[in-house]
């Protein structure tokens, strides 16, 4: 998504949108087996299950938009 906010149109940005069509689920969503914030280091661990959803969808969201914009 900072490459596509920078407006980045490289190999980078291309393998990273394989990248995401490769590793994504039947069910439309992305696998995130470890926890994605901290509550007290080594002992409370936090996992906001909505993130495996929201940045990959959005990475493509703008992928497509810049897509679309530069033809």
């Amino acid at each position: 998504m900072a490459l596509l906010a920078a407006g980045e149109r490289s190999d980078a940005v291309e393998r990273g949108v394989a990248y995401l069509g490769r590793t994504q689920l039947p069910d439309g969503s992305w696998d995130e087996p470890l926890y994605t914030g901290t509550g007290f280091p080594g002992a409370f661990y936090i996992n906001y299950h909505l993130y495996r959803m929201v940045f990959p969808i959005s990475a493509l969201g703008r992928y497509v938009g810049m897509n679309e914009e530069h033809g």
